[in-house]
């Protein structure tokens, strides 16, 4: 190899080590409490930098609006991330460990000659849904309702409250807190649970954290240790 063609490769080889690590970004979808949009904190975040302190992975944990969620899985600017199981996120990015359950239900105030059976008797209500949320897709499709877009659950739980919505959606874990809030605990409420759902962790197909198995391994170990499933019940505990 010519004298100038060495130098050139360890110049290369120099400057690729003077960079360090890769520093990787997570972009979790801001509804409380798995994303606190102004505090980049919430279960989400909190748990992936707890996964990177484990690994040595450098992330960068951020909250933000669910198109930016999904864009950036798409373009692998969102590396990693927490969430349930949507069209896009299946699509677009791999799951490496499921960390907890997410119980999906309506809210709605009891009154005498009112009843709930089933998902169908909510038909024709108007109905409160997270903005950006995928929750209750399956609903959507199968019951002719007014929806109700809401910024997050406190403002579904105070529009319930007011008479403003029949019904609103619950999240649990984070939907019992929200209905304290709003001043609800003591009043009759009815709740019919319309799914389970997984919560998992996804590593975007597009992102160069994908491309470096040895740093997935670590992740997904770290996951799926008993160190990570007591952080995820220590993150969800003051939720019901």
């Amino acid at each position: 190899m010519k004298p100038r063609l060495v130098w050139l490769v360890l110049a290369a080889a120099a400057a690729t080590a003077a960079a360090g690590p890769v520093l990787f970004h997570s972009y979790t979808l801001a509804v409380e409490p798995w994303g606190v949009a102004d505090s980049d904190r919430g279960v989400g975040p909190d748990f992936v930098r707890f996964l990177a302190a484990q690994t040595g992975v450098l992330i960068k944990a951020e909250v933000r609006p669910y198109l930016r969620v999904i864009d950036g899985m798409r373009s692998g600017a969102n590396a990693i991330n927490l969430g349930i199981p949507t069209e896009e996120r299946e699509r677009y990015g791999i799951p490496i460990c499921e960390v907890a359950t997410l119980k999906v239900s309506l809210v709605y105030l009891k009154e005498p000659g009112r009843a709930h059976p089933s998902a169908r008797s909510f038909a024709g209500l108007a109905v409160g849904e997270l903005r950006g949320s995928h929750t209750l897709d399956a609903f959507d499709r199968a019951v002719p309702h007014a929806r109700v877009l809401l910024g997050d659950m406190d403002q579904g739980a105070k529009m319930l409250a007011a008479g403003r919505l029949d019904a609103t959606v619950c999240v649990r874990p984070g939907c019992g807190n929200v209905l304290d809030e709003a001043g609800l605990a003591g009043k009759a409420l009815g709740e019919w649970q319309l799914d389970v759902q997984p919560l998992r962790i996804y590593v975007s197909k597009s992102s160069a954290l994908a491309r470096d198995a040895d740093a997935m391994g670590r992740l997904k170990q770290a996951c799926e240790s008993l160190e990570g499933q007591q952080e995820m019940r220590r993150l969800l505990a003051p939720y019901h």
